[in-house]
């Protein structure tokens, strides 16, 4: 494995810390294999009923796990990773493969917009702030999710200032919701639920 796709690979499954992650030349290649990474990952995990608390628990051991061995062997961890992976998803065969709901509490990305939601107007006003968007195959996409349901809202600005509509459903939603944030491949139908998520916190209206 390459320094640049090993470093893509720490940062996708939350291995860096903030100012290790602040360091990192952001280049085409690098952003590339965060994907690669990112895609990799979702599929190997669950769309499990699970709370926040219990998704941190898993995550808390597998990273315990890989921890230990990353500065002795690299080739080492990755394996560790994604056989710990298939032990975890073996135990709880009975749950549908979909979403990364594990990668939404680890991904530890900084929103990079100013979203200011107005439910009067039932409009969200979004601005871009430190969003940089380098992969040109992708969008970012907006969703709310409450309980189980997921609903799409609209794409995010890659610059400037975006009004998005708030319909009914969403309206509905958004109070105690969370806002996701996710990526998705351009030119193909919209999926039911995001794909690769990047951000995902509790909506602040």
């Amino acid at each position: 494995m390459q320094d640049n796709d090993f470093l893509a690979f720490q940062y996708a499954v939350g291995l860096l810390d903030k100012k290790q992650k602040q360091s990192i030349d952001r280049t085409k290649d690098f952003e590339k294999a965060l994907l690669k990474w990112q895609i990799h990952l979702s599929k190997l995990t669950t769309q499990a009923l699970l709370d926040k608390e219990s998704t941190a628990v898993i995550w808390k051991n597998i990273s315990k796990q890989t921890q230990s061995n990353l500065q002795s062997n690299k080739f080492g961890v990755v394996n560790t990773l994604l056989q710990y992976w298939r032990y975890i998803l073996s135990s709880i065969a009975s749950l549908g493969l979909i979403i990364s709901l594990a990668l939404s509490q680890t991904a530890h990305a900084q929103l990079g917009w100013d979203i200011d939601t107005n439910l009067e107007k039932q409009k969200i006003f979004i601005t871009t702030t430190t969003h940089q968007h380098t992969d040109e195959t992708t969008v970012c996409t907006l969703w709310v999710k409450k309980d189980s349901k997921v609903l799409r809202i609209g794409l995010m600005p890659e610059t400037g200032k975006k009004t998005l509509d708030i319909n009914q459903k969403v309206l509905a939603m958004l109070k105690n919701s969370e806002m996701i944030i996710s990526f998705e491949k351009k030119g193909v139908p919209t999926p039911s639920a995001p794909t690769i998520i990047d951000y995902q916190e509790k909506w602040t209206i």
